[in-house]
């Protein structure tokens, strides 16, 4: 099992993600999310919503993290646990409870520069 897929679009925070746990993967779209996440078992997984250097954008939009939610309810995949870590609160609630109601244990942490823990 693979140990942490970080999906977010900054590269900043990729940065301090990486200098923290080194053995992250980093992808920017929910698309290269769901390859990794078809690939291999992960221990956790980590989730932005907005992507692509958007805020609040559209949860039925393919190119968010709740596609990546999306696709996690259909094919169910091993999965230690998920950190929903979007500052957009709205779509992070939804994401939480679709994946809290299919049983994944999911955290809910918006990105902090210091201090964040997987």
């Amino acid at each position: 099992m693979t140990s942490i897929l970080f999906l977010d679009d900054s590269l900043d925070r990729a940065k301090t993600m990486l200098a923290q746990y080194p053995e992250t993967v980093w992808v920017q779209t929910a698309s290269e999310a769901i390859q990794k996440l078809s690939q291999e078992q992960w221990h956790v997984v980590c989730l932005d919503h907005d992507l692509g250097g958007e805020t609040f954008v559209d949860s039925s939009r393919e190119d968010c993290g709740m596609e990546v939610v999306r696709w996690i309810e259909q094919a169910m995949p091993t999965i230690g646990k998920v950190i929903v870590h979007t500052w957009n609160y709205p779509a992070a609630k939804r994401m939480v409870a679709r994946l809290r109601r299919k049983d994944y244990v999911v955290i809910l942490q918006p990105f902090w520069s210091s201090g964040w823990s997987v």
